[in-house]
């Protein structure tokens, strides 16, 4: 099995960040079988090192701006050096490492939301198998205010005792007209508009990339037929685990 204590040895900070738990029951299956796996940002290659050591029989490739000196004498990691975004290397690193396809991706390079954006359209849908998983780390830069694109978060602020006042004033309504069809149709237009309201949110960097995954995810609503956008069809996504700092994606297998 999978362990999370294993990574203690290792250069890598996904123990401390606690990733490594999160994987755990995605991998479990994978540890004795032939995977691809793609790790995009290595730093000095402490996580493809582990990648190898428990994946026994997987391909282990790393992208990183910098050169990862390390040693592996089972020829089985692949260290290839470029930027996230450049789609011509990274359709060459898996035609050279994985032609069928890997079998996981990892994310943990700029943390710049419109690079891990690119690579990850590209890399999901073309070099990806299906069921496979594709895992985003640190997307929380969003909200750090000397990041890049990011941009410190500010508290939303609501109304005091607005839903009261609305729900009061849609009882009042109903009750004074009673039978009235048309006055209780006002009414519940008038909730209904209260309802409806936006909830104020942060979409900058990472965290607004994160929100259009959401997005996929929901993807068979957005498309539903004759209350959505067509044309119909379901997410790209079998499932999406969003947690602090982490995202998983499965990747639908139809």
């Amino acid at each position: 099995m999978f362990n999370m204590n294993d990574a203690e040895g290792y250069d890598t900070d996904k123990l401390e960040l606690t990733y490594l738990k999160n994987y755990e029951e995605h991998f479990e299956p994978l540890l004795d079988k032939d995977i691809r796996l793609l790790e995009l940002g290595v730093f000095k290659g402490g996580s493809l090192l582990l990648w190898r050591d428990h994946f026994k029989n997987g391909t282990i490739v790393g992208l990183d701006l910098d050169p990862c000196p390390i040693e592996d004498k089972t020829g089985r990691i692949h260290f290839y050096q470029g930027q996230q975004e450049d789609i011509v290397l990274l359709d060459r690193i898996a035609r050279e490492t994985a032609p069928d396809g890997f079998d996981v991706i990892i994310d943990d390079c700029s943390h710049i939301g419109e690079f891990t954006r690119m690579s990850f359209w590209h890399l999901f849908e073309r070099h990806l198998k299906p069921g496979g998983l594709y895992s985003i780390e640190d997307w929380g830069t969003g909200y750090w205010g000397d990041w890049p694109d990011g941009k410190r978060y500010k508290e939303p602020q609501w109304p005091s005792g607005m839903y009261k006042t609305v729900s009061r004033t849609a009882a009042f309504i109903e009750k004074i007209t009673r039978s009235k069809v048309g006055f209780r149709c006002l009414s519940r237009a008038y909730k209904l508009a209260y309802y409806k309201q936006r909830f104020p949110s942060h979409d900058y960097g990472m965290v607004g990339f994160i929100k259009q995954l959401v997005d996929e995810a929901g993807m068979g609503d957005i498309t539903y037929p004759e209350r959505g956008i067509g044309p119909c069809r379901p997410s790209k996504f079998e499932k999406i685990q969003i947690s602090h700092g982490q995202v998983i994606i499965i990747k639908s297998k139809s």
